[in-house]
């Protein structure tokens, strides 16, 4: 499926990302059901920024990529509106761990005439107080939901996820006192065995 991503409360634009994994199901009752799924989810947020004074300009574009290994717990309803078609909700946590993804930061200044290009690459997990990394945290959790259609096997479904982890702890001079958090809407499509 597709993740449409964002980190809240840093002032960036939503990414498009993926997720793809495997799914099952468990029926309670003819509609209650329970699922649980292992999926590989690419979220992440970028932005592109402009800086200018004097003859001086700096333009630019900063992005993160971050992989996570997700596991979403679900509770759900089925109802049928057809023999073989369904409409369905689901709700429930989710707990996921970061096992890669970079931050980056492509920029351009220009002074006096002279321009200069370059790029700017880290790893996005780490310890924050290394410089080779921008410091964010590997496990988050969070809340799901998504609603469905149902038709034979195939599953297509709408989402939302936000996390209750903070990705980073930002508490400095230039950026104040930030609470960043996963923020992602989805798009999927699903074939059950």
């Amino acid at each position: 499926g597709m993740n449409v991503s964002n980190i809240t409360d840093m002032e960036m634009d939503s990414r498009i990302g993926f997720h793809v994994g495997a799914k099952a199901e468990y029926n309670i009752t003819d509609n209650l059901y329970g699922s649980a799924a292992l999926l590989f989810s690419q979220k992440g947020a970028t932005k592109e920024y402009g800086y200018a004074e004097g003859g001086f300009v700096e333009t630019g574009k900063e992005s993160c990529n971050p992989g996570y290994l997700q596991l979403p717990i679900h509770i759900g309803y089925r109802y049928k509106v057809g023999e073989k078609v369904s409409i369905f909700g689901e709700t429930g946590p989710y707990f996921a761990y970061g096992i890669c993804g970079k931050a980056k930061d492509e920029w351009t200044e220009t002074y006096a005439g002279i321009t200069e290009s370059g790029e700017d690459k880290e790893d996005f997990f780490g310890d924050d107080k290394k410089e080779d990394n921008y410091g964010a945290k590997r496990f988050d959790c969070g809340w799901g939901v998504k609603v469905g259609v149902e038709a034979a096997n195939f599953q297509v479904s709408l989402g939302y996820e936000y996390g209750f982890t903070k990705v980073k702890d930002i508490n400095d001079i230039y950026e104040g006192s930030k609470k960043p958090h996963n923020s992602n809407f989805m798009v999927s499509v699903a074939y059950m065995f």
